[in-house]
């Protein structure tokens, strides 16, 4: 920031030669502007209802709703309960 003073101070003089013997800068109040990254935004139907998602394109980071199937679900709970069991009796059987 101070070069860019210096440069409008120069600017403000005029002419082809400047001699600036010194700048003397302060600032007081500093605030800051808000930065638009971009940022994609989309939304899909699925059984009729809208999910809607958002990907920062910056960081690639993903944020939103998604759907969750619950039979999907429900047979990933007894397909992993089913192995801990045959495991369980395979175990007692003298197999493992």
């Amino acid at each position: 920031m101070t070069s860019r003073i210096e440069s409008a101070v120069e600017d403000d003089i005029g002419g082809d030669e400047q001699r600036v013997q010194s700048v003397d800068t302060r600032w007081c109040a500093l605030t800051f502007k808000h930065v638009l990254l971009p940022v994609w935004i989309g939304a899909y139907r699925f059984q009729d209802k809208v999910f809607q998602v958002t990907v920062n394109a910056r960081t690639g980071e993903v944020q939103g709703e998604r759907p969750y199937s619950t039979v999907k679900i429900a047979l990933t709970v007894l397909v992993a309960l089913a192995i801990v069991l045959a495991l369980v009796w395979f175990n007692q059987q003298g197999r493992l």
